[in-house]
């Protein structure tokens, strides 16, 4: 590209750079060499320069000298994925193959203009369904026959649709060039942890069942006559949304049968009766405990939240909530009988219903609250298998400002199982709700496996390392070794895709580096393509 052109290119402004690409070896992949920054490190180079186009994993490997911190000026390797027109592509007249990196509000149709081809080759190209949905930050192949024109006419997402354009042929661009029929367009954006998920998706097209939601059957009317509480806490309990009954404790000791053991469910959690309900009471280490709680769920009414339905403040102060016939996730996985019943429907509901009360607490309340204690025995499964999150004793709120949020600090003291403790927070103290989403990841691992988060002293999260980069590409491999990772009550009975796709979603909740973990919006985003 001449000195002239290049200062003539606008922020934003998508441009075609031819690339070699190497399609002998094993990866299909363009080697740049790029000179960084004194201020750049291996993930913004991967996330910030190349948009996605690489994994910051993947350019670690390719540069090992560097510990991914700051790269002081030092010229480094990117290994850009690619892909070349094989046998079949070349007999439909396909001769060209584009990388386009998917930006917010881009759609096949607006792609396919930009490039003067139908969305039907696009979408064979992708093995996409029809009307199939695209995510950003991933990519897609852009089938052509002749060397790319990227049509400028065609406004994107992100820029000024009224601005003129003109469309920039490719020879113009690098007059001459003796390339391979390969190219990459490098467009604006920012990285989205969902690219490893959704890339390794890609390929393969299944039916994707729709299944009936079910409802949740509320406790049957209930009225308990007031008794005498300390003045405080009538005082908070009249700001809450939604009252609570008072029970009294001669009351919850008649529906334990005087808290008996038989009647124990979880960690000083019993299982009662009181007229038609079924009620779970849980006793509280203190009055504030109790009050943490019940501020915070009597502020929630969710689905997908746990209902709290009233307390006792006598001796010891207990909560009463709904009780979820079905017990905890870990006890369906671990019960033969109902893990048989936990089809992969059911299961792929309660991970989405999962998901849904997580999204709930983290962006919809107020204040938002970040669990931090997430695992499969504070997931309830309903008697319809729906799922409800309960165990808010550590629930931390989010704390605002006018001017922000502040959504990472540090803890001196680590509360919560260890088992399903993020790195970062296990190891230095730092809290976000990255915390969470590595939780969910470990549970979604459950769901698929039926292991538990560690089993004979070994990590569940270790039983997916068959889904490293260099071991997806032998296919036939990588799903052998995903049968032998699903859990053998599901007898094979689900789409080996989907199976795929939410062993790779839970491999990317699980990173190391809570900035390579997605987003709450973007692991949402994935599971709804799948449910």
């Amino acid at each position: 590209m001449s000195d002239t052109n290049a200062y003539n290119l606008t922020h934003g402004r998508e441009i075609i750079i031819p690339v070699t690409c190497s399609c002998s070896d094993p990866f299909s992949q363009a080697i740049f060499v790029y000179n960084a920054c004194h201020s750049e490190s291996l993930f913004s180079v991967a996330c910030g320069v190349f948009e996605g186009l690489v994994k910051a994993q993947i350019l670690k490997n390719a540069n090992p000298h560097f510990n991914g911190d700051k790269l002081n000026g030092s010229l480094i390797e990117v290994p850009v994925r690619c892909a070349c027109p094989e046998v079949s592509d070349k007999s439909n007249g396909t001769n060209y193959l584009v990388t386009y990196p998917i930006v917010e509000l881009d759609n096949t149709e607006l792609i396919a203009r930009k490039f003067g081809v139908s969305e039907g080759k696009i979408r064979d190209a992708n093995s996409l369904e029809p009307f199939a949905s695209i995510i950003p930050q991933t990519t897609l192949l852009i089938p052509l026959k002749t060397a790319p024109v990227l049509n400028l006419d065609v406004a994107t997402p992100y820029e000024d649709a009224f601005s003129p354009r003109t469309a920039i042929s490719l020879r113009k661009i690098v007059p001459g060039a003796n390339y391979k029929n390969l190219y990459v367009i490098l467009g604006g954006g920012v990285f989205a942890a969902t690219v490893i998920l959704i890339l390794a998706c890609g390929g393969l097209v299944f039916i994707r069942r729709r299944y009936h939601q079910w409802s949740f059957q509320p406790l049957s009317a209930r009225s308990s006559q007031l008794t005498d509480f300390p003045h405080d806490f009538l005082d908070g309990m009249s700001k809450l949304k939604h009252s609570l009954i008072n029970f009294t404790l001669e009351e919850l000791m008649i529906a334990t049968n005087d808290f008996c053991e038989a009647s124990v469910i979880g960690k000083a959690v019993y299982r009662g009766k009181i007229g038609d309900s079924d009620l779970a009471i849980e006793q509280m280490n203190s009055m504030e405990a109790a009050h943490h709680v019940i501020d915070i769920l009597t502020m929630i009414n969710h689905l997908n939240v746990v209902k709290l339905v009233g307390f006792c403040s006598e001796t010891r102060p207990c909560l009463v909530y709904e009780f979820a016939e079905n017990g905890s996730l870990r006890d369906c996985l671990s019960n033969s009988k109902k893990a048989m019943q936990l089809t992969w429907a059911r299961r792929i509901q309660i991970a989405f219903d999962l998901l849904e009360g997580l999204h709930y607490i983290h962006y919809s309340t107020k204040p938002a609250y970040v669990h931090r204690n997430i695992n499969s025995r504070n997931v309830l499964v309903t008697i319809d298998w729906r799922a409800k999150i309960s165990g808010f004793r550590l629930a931390k709120p989010i704390i605002c400002s006018e001017e922000k949020c502040e959504t990472s600090w540090n803890e001196s003291v680590i509360v919560g199982r260890k088992d399903y403790l993020a790195p970062e927070y296990l190891t230095y103290g730092q809290a976000s709700v990255k915390v969470d989403i590595y939780a969910f990841g470990i549970v979604l691992i459950e769901l698929l496996s039926a292991k538990e988060a560690i089993t004979d002293g070994k990590f569940s999260k270790d039983s997916i390392s068959f889904l490293a980069d260099e071991v997806l590409e032998e296919s036939s491999g990588c799903l052998q070794r995903l049968k032998r990772f699903m859990d053998p009550n599901l007898e094979g009975d689900y789409p080996l895709g989907d199976a795929m796709c939410l062993a790779i979603l839970a491999k990317a909740c699980v990173e190391e580096d809570p900035l390579h973990r997605p987003t709450m919006n973007d692991v949402l985003r994935a599971l709804s393509r799948i449910l």
